[in-house]
């Protein structure tokens, strides 16, 4: 959907145009003036969309993670109008139903726009359980080897991902799945995986960004930020790695830039410290 929520109509406008709130339809929806199609919709075909974000340095590069049914995780670039495929795939697969009350849409019949990254569940789980969380374009200059790559990951599986376009724009994207670990002066006690090395992350939720564009993975043990990959013993070829370790920076360095919000202050306390690294 996309509505314009600075040029509110009055009250009795709202009930006539059968608005679900106190918001306008702009005029260059693709369905604006469709009769049989609600005009708040931007785009369509997405069975479960799970987070979606705007490329800070590419503003009009929507990309959106959309959670399947039984088989496939995908991310889109979202474009006005656009039908991404649901119910007829999940992903670039023909769905299957179990049940069709009201029939089956023909493949042949729609001009689906398919997914620019995705995994089968099968890929990542053997019992099947997957569920994408999309993430943002990295634009932080923090890890340098990081820098422009979409950033995903999987709500069970505790996969982080970190997914290059080439060239610029194409929509074609090559993810790698990314170790990653916490520094070892990491404030909070960071428990690893039995038998490995990979942080305890559990469900990964969410990702956030600042606005100095630090990435931050919301998960079920806490809320971890993309560091430096030498806080974590990785090397990266373009990082200028200084003598010395520096203490973190406090808030008044600058670290949060949004100090009114109580949100911000609280994930202060519970950070803990994240590298990915390519």
């Amino acid at each position: 959907m996309r509505v314009d929520v600075d040029n509110i109509p009055s009250e009795d406008e709202i009930v006539k145009l059968g608005r679900w709130g106190n918001y306008s339809v702009p005029q260059d929806n693709p369905y604006s003036e469709d009769k049989e199609m609600e005009p708040e919709i931007w785009a369509y075909g997405l069975r479960n969309p799970w987070r979606c974000s705007f490329d800070s340095e590419r503003p009009s590069y929507f990309l959106c993670a959309d959670v399947g049914q039984d088989q496939y995780e995908e991310v889109d670039i979202i474009s006005k109008g656009g039908n991404y495929g649901w119910r007829v795939y999940e992903g670039p697969l023909v769905f299957q139903p179990q049940k069709t009350p009201r029939g089956n849409t023909s493949a042949d019949s729609i001009d689906p726009i398919f997914p620019v990254l995705g995994y089968s569940h099968s890929d990542i789980n053997q019992l099947g359980s997957a569920a994408i969380s999309g993430g943002y374009f990295y634009r932080s200059h923090i890890d340098p080897c990081t820098y422009g790559s979409y950033l995903y990951g999987d709500l069970y599986a505790s996969h982080i991902w970190a997914a290059t376009e080439t060239p610029r724009t194409s929509g074609n994207f090559t993810p790698t799945d990314t170790p990653f670990s916490c520094a070892p002066d990491s404030p909070i006690k960071c428990d690893a995986v039995p038998k490995s090395n990979l942080p305890a992350l559990d469900y990964i939720f969410s990702f956030g960004e600042d606005n100095r564009k630090d990435v931050y993975i919301l998960t079920q043990s806490g809320v971890y930020r993309v560091v430096r990959p030498s806080r974590c013993n990785y090397t990266c070829s373009k990082e200028v790695v200084t003598s010395g370790n520096p203490p973190p920076p406090t808030p008044s360095q600058g670290y949060l830039v949004h100090p009114h919000s109580a949100l911000m202050l609280f994930v202060s306390a519970v950070l803990l410290l994240l590298s990915l690294f390519l």
